[in-house]
């Protein structure tokens, strides 16, 4: 945790020694605040170590829905500067995985794998995940300011960083059978708590708690102009979270998985809310505007 937020106060320090010289670029841009809603997918590609070498997985990766929502700033030509939250959730697909299918279960390194009484039942993962961040986008066409000269086609790349509070879960898909209800969820094999009392060891189950994770992120998009101002905003992203734990399953290798890497692909509306100094424009296409 401690490692987490040290990283994440570096990241915003980047950010503030970079953004002032951002903020007082000059050019013709519009200065214009953007609030934007967006909706998409998103999955799961693989876990890469050092070198950005992939490592096996034990699932094959679905779909999930993702979303989120920024403000934003253009400033200068070419950049807009934000601060955004978005979500996603993953899972799993095939319904053939069991434990004693599971990589770490056939290393034997977690002591909870010693048990060989697990169900042959599948398994499943579902983890969702919330993610508040800073975001930088470079705008390859350079702004313009006058209504006849908008532009319809706006194309950008964007990195962003944030922190990841993700919450991984590993379910059985078949519980029918089952009396004690505390077997419908897979048994947890991550966190030992020693138990001082009979010098014994329980396991919590890391999905009861949200756990933190540095997330960086590099997305390519574009904004497409649209009537009366609006303009709709089509990106796709691959991220980089520094987990082994977003498909809910540790590594055997865990110490050299760098990144668990997710995918997103995202359409929404960009909404201008200001612009620029002492512009009365904007704010007219908010749902509450009059």
């Amino acid at each position: 945790m401690k490692r987490n937020l040290t990283k994440t106060l570096f990241v915003i320090i980047v950010f503030a020694l970079f953004s002032p010289n951002v903020l007082i670029a000059k050019g013709k841009g519009n200065n214009t605040w953007y609030l934007t809603p967006r909706v998409g997918v998103a999955t799961m590609l693989n876990e890469v170590g050092p070198g950005f070498a992939t490592l096996e997985s034990d699932f094959q990766h679905g779909m999930g829905f993702s979303g989120d929502l920024s403000l934003s700033r253009t400033i200068g030509k070419h950049f807009e500067l934000g601060l955004g939250i978005g979500f996603y959730n993953l899972s799993s697909t095939d319904d053939s995985v069991m434990v004693h299918d599971l990589a770490a279960f056939k290393e034997g390194r977690q002591p909870a794998f010693n048990i060989y009484s697990y169900p042959t039942i599948p398994i499943e993962y579902k983890t969702t995940a919330m993610v508040p961040n800073l975001f930088l986008r470079y705008y390859i066409k350079r702004f313009t300011s006058s209504s006849r000269d908008h532009q319809l086609f706006q194309p950008y790349l964007e990195l962003s960083a944030g922190l990841n509070f993700y919450s991984p879960e590993l379910t059985y898909t078949d519980t029918s059978y089952m009396v004690n209800s505390k077997l419908e969820q897979f048994p947890s094999v991550w966190n030992p708590i020693p138990n001082s009392e009979d010098n014994t060891e329980t396991y919590e189950p890391p999905y009861q708690s949200t756990e933190q994770a540095l997330q960086f992120s590099l997305g390519i998009g574009s904004k497409f102009a649209l009537t009366n101002g609006l303009t709709l905003n089509l990106a796709a992203e691959i991220s980089g979270v520094s987990t082994e734990y977003l498909d809910g399953t540790p590594n055997p290798i865990a110490d050299e998985v760098s990144s668990g890497l997710v995918a997103r692909v995202l359409l929404g509306v960009a909404i201008p809310i200001h612009s620029g100094k002492g512009s009365r424009k904007g704010g007219e296409y908010l749902p509450w505007a009059p």
